[in-house]
């Protein structure tokens, strides 16, 4: 996959995703502002969300919703369709965000929440982002799989099934997509570890060894991120804002210019470990393993034409390169030695006959 002139796949860096969603506070100053922030703090991209109250939610369903559903939404001061209008972004100014983020050198992605702003924004998106809630909407996948764009695909909240329903939808037209694991609780808290379940990564490479993945991430933090890269995720997406003290529905479990910055810190160091898979002696260790593994040497002064018995022979470190390993013991009882040794000394493959 390649978004913006950026490779993202197995052998390139990891690719981070700033979820700027509502925290620009209805400003598009302070909009712009957080893109040049998260630019400058390591992100590779910048993401917003098109939508509108009426073609997101009901009203009606949310104030008949049980009073046993309790989600973030719960603790919400006004109504979900008033805090969503509100939180919404002006279609307007997809242009100059657009253009923004390409002149501070990261990409544009936005999540469109209906039919019509797919079709809106799509001159102006690198990638369209569909949310966890629309996995299940499949007019809406459909639509954008005919678009011929990179398309990333969080699965929060849904079971494999759903995984699998969308999936079936979007390979159809395109294969250049990024499959996100995601838990969807947005509490910001600790306690909720336990339920993030970074081994679905390997799940979807398993069942989509084609595809990119990735983890959409809504803990404090980056764990799970360092977590989620070693089991193979090139892609991570969390929310960002410069305050998490301020007011709005999504800077509570957003990450800070501080913490993004050490994020993607951490993440580089954790990438150079991971290395390619092969096991080698690596560089810095061989002299070390000079030292630290054993040879096969006399165990007494040997004179020259004696034939080698297992007495005569000890597992001693340090093992230069050309000893004999003690895994080699059966191969030189019985040869006899060319030239006469002294005790220590190792024995090597061109003196035995």
């Amino acid at each position: 996959m390649e978004i913006y002139n950026k490779k993202i796949g197995p052998n390139q860096p990891s690719y981070f995703i700033a979820e700027i969603g509502s925290n620009f506070d209805g400003d598009l100053t302070r909009a712009k502002e957080l893109i040049k922030i998260a630019a400058d703090s390591g992100a590779d991209a910048v993401k917003f969300q098109h939508y509108t109250a009426e073609t997101l939610v009901s009203d009606v369903g949310f104030k008949n919703l049980s009073s046993s559903v309790v989600t973030h939404q719960t603790n919400w001061k006004e109504s979900v369709s008033s805090t969503y209008d509100k939180a919404s972004l002006n279609k307007e100014w997809t242009q100059e965000l657009f253009e923004t983020a390409h002149q501070r050198g990261v990409s544009f992605f936005t999540s469109p929440y209906s039919i019509e702003l797919v079709d809106y924004v799509e001159p102006y998106v690198d990638a369209y982002k569909i949310g966890s809630g629309d996995i299940t909407y499949l007019e809406i996948l459909e639509k954008i799989s005919n678009k011929d764009k990179p398309i990333l695909i969080a699965s929060g909240a849904s079971d494999l099934k759903e995984v699998q329903f969308a999936m079936d939808i979007l390979l159809k037209k395109s294969s250049n997509i990024c499959l996100m694991q995601c838990n969807t609780n947005y509490e910001g808290a600790l306690s909720n570890a336990q339920f993030q379940n970074l081994n679905v990564i390997t799940t979807f490479k398993e069942l989509y060894p084609e595809l990119i993945f990735g983890l959409s991430c809504h803990m404090p933090g980056w764990t799970s991120v360092l977590g989620a890269v070693s089991l193979g995720a090139r892609v991570i997406e969390k929310h960002f804002t410069d305050d998490r003290n301020r007011v709005g529905p999504d800077h509570g479990f957003a990450i800070n210019p501080k913490e993004w910055s050490e994020m993607v810190k951490e993440t580089r160091l954790l990438e150079s470990m991971l290395g390619n898979g092969i096991k080698v002696v690596e560089d810095n260790e061989k002299e070390t393993s000079i030292v630290q593994q054993r040879s096969l040497r006399a165990s007494r002064d040997i004179k020259k034409g004696e034939e080698l018995t297992k007495d005569l022979i000890f597992s001693l470190r340090p093992c230069s390169s050309d000893g004999i390993k003690p895994y080699d013991l059966e191969k030189i009882i019985g040869k006899k030695l060319l030239v006469s040794i002294k005790k220590g000394e190792h024995f090597t493959l061109d003196t035995l006959v």
